[in-house]
């Protein structure tokens, strides 16, 4: 694994002399991807290739089979009517659905592989990015910004960079990071003058190593300055909206408190062609929390 390596909008990463063996040697030999996942993803690109047969692909991991049987469940695409068969789950999410559902199983199986010294450091983190994903998910289908899982993949890994630093840099972490989600582009600003490097950078180190998606790795690097995404404009400025948000309800749990208009990026997801987002948020916000937080809830069972 190398120590340099190039974003989407060309900039390098290398990751500071200091830190690099120390990254490397921890989370180097991590892969995403394991067999079966990377069997099923090949699988769902043959045209020929019939439900039946991947879903017996995928009953054999049960991790795999239980995240997308839970995911057919969630309110997105349940319609009220639940299903027990992961043959029918893979009907109802459809290929592309379950090819980036694969991904984000395949990663947050990883995620729980990764043992921090502070449980309740990765209880947050966790939480954070499932919130996130879920909200990506729901926000996705009131703006009808057009995506098929991806936005839910991408949200729950936006922030891999942090559980990075708490996985390699125990000590430091509580420096770097206190774990407030007050967050901003000076929360960059502060890791850059503690270690020389931020968790977007490392997480897409991370991501280009890993050959994740161009458009996850996007998201990982720009979600908090979207409006310096070149490519996957839209797919970053969902996320980062769905990470603001989930950042206000985890510093309050009161969702009585929530200021729909202290949201920031909603224009810049309508500058890249989504309509009337702001207007859609403020009827809908109360509605897609509750049900991302139910899903996001069932999505962490063990």
């Amino acid at each position: 694994m190398t120590t340099t390596t190039r974003t989407f909008a060309s900039d390098p990463i290398v990751l500071p002399p200091s830190l690099a063996p120390v990254f490397e040697k921890n989370i180097g030999k991590l892969n995403v991807l394991p067999a079966i996942a990377m069997d099923a993803l090949k699988m769902s690109k043959d045209p020929n290739c019939s439900m039946s047969e991947f879903s017996k692909l995928i009953e054999r991991d049960i991790k795999l089979a239980t995240d997308i049987l839970r995911m057919a469940n969630c309110v997105v695409y349940s319609n009220g009517s639940p299903i027990q068969s992961l043959h029918q789950a893979v009907v109802r999410l459809g290929f592309r659905q379950c090819k980036n559902l694969i991904l984000s199983s395949s990663v947050s199986g990883l995620m729980k592989k990764i043992s921090l010294q502070e449980s309740w450091v990765r209880e947050l983190l966790w939480r954070h990015s499932f919130l996130t994903g879920m909200l990506s998910l729901h926000l996705n289908r009131i703006f009808n910004a057009g995506f098929f899982g991806e936005e839910f993949t991408a949200g729950l890994v936006h922030d891999f960079g942090r559980t990075i630093f708490a996985f390699c840099l125990p000590n430091e972490f509580g420096r770097i990071d206190p774990l407030q989600f007050n967050e901003s582009e000076q929360t960059l600003e502060h890791e850059q003058n503690e270690i020389g490097i931020d968790h977007c950078q490392v997480g897409t180190w991370f991501a280009m190593n890993n050959q994740l998606p161009e458009p996850i790795a996007d998201v990982i690097r720009y979600h908090h300055t979207p409006n310096h995404a070149t490519n996957s404009s839209r797919l970053v400025a969902l996320v980062a909206i769905a990470d603001q948000i989930a950042n206000a309800l985890q510093r309050s749990d009161n969702l009585a408190q929530f200021d729909p208009d202290s949201i920031p990026y909603l224009d810049t997801l309508e500058a890249t062609g989504v309509s009337r987002v702001k207007q859609h948020f403020v009827e809908n916000y109360t509605s897609v929390i509750n049900y991302a937080l139910q899903d996001a809830a069932a999505m962490l069972q063990d």
